[in-house]
């Protein structure tokens, strides 16, 4: 493992500034068996030079803002964008996703996701709509095989020693229910390796009302 560095597109985050990102969060009180293994997770790994996400900060990222940094985009245009991807959530059914196995990575610790067709949809949805009301400038996150950030790296680690320590992890997978979106204004901190953000929408997926 190396130290993990915070990223906007495929830069680097500006210091001081915050980011517009759209979350899955991933809720451990309504998930109790996702709570289990994060936490079986952190304690397999007890002294090794990592920032653990700490539990309110849990989440997949359905995508990134990138045209503005967030005390650029005012108000009205935040409104415009919670609207649009409101009507078109509608559209996208809430999903489970399998959490696991987790495993050691470049760049800390992260758990597998699957299967990949709900995440990619959401996605798809999510940055198509961005697209429209922003520009192509807004979508430039590097998306790829998604996963949940269990803890960041924070010095160097020796990433098969940490593998070996985390198969150890009975059971290796949970479940998440996914049936909203959240958009946020993240703060990420370069030096403790955390983020925590401030919660500006809830969008709900499919017709919550039906």
């Amino acid at each position: 493992m190396r130290p993990f560095v915070f990223q906007r597109a495929g830069g680097q985050w500006p210091e001081g500034a915050t980011l517009l990102h759209l979350y899955v969060q991933a809720d451990l009180s309504r998930n109790p068996e996702l709570a289990a293994l994060v936490r079986d997770a952190r304690q397999a790994l007890e002294g090794f030079p990592l920032s653990h996400v700490d539990d309110p900060w849990l989440h997949i990222t359905v995508d990134q803002i990138t045209d503005q940094i967030a005390a650029d985009i005012p108000q009205d245009e935040r409104d415009l964008l919670v609207r649009e991807l409101s009507k078109r959530l509608r559209e996208v059914e809430p999903f489970d996703l399998m959490v696991g196995s987790v495993l050691s990575s470049r760049f800390g610790v992260i758990a597998d996701l699957h299967p990949d067709g709900p995440l990619v949809g959401l996605h798809d949805a999510v940055r198509d709509t961005v697209r429209e009301v922003r520009g192509d400038e807004a979508v430039l996150y590097p998306w790829g095989v998604q996963h949940l950030t269990v803890s960041y790296a924070v010095q160097e680690a020796d990433s098969d020693e940490a593998q070996r320590l985390l198969r150890r992890v009975r059971p290796g997978h949970a479940p998440l229910h996914v049936d909203t979106v959240h958009l946020v204004d993240v703060t990420a901190d370069s030096q403790a390796k955390t983020i925590t953000w401030q919660h500006l929408a809830e969008i709900p997926l499919g017709n919550p009302d039906a």
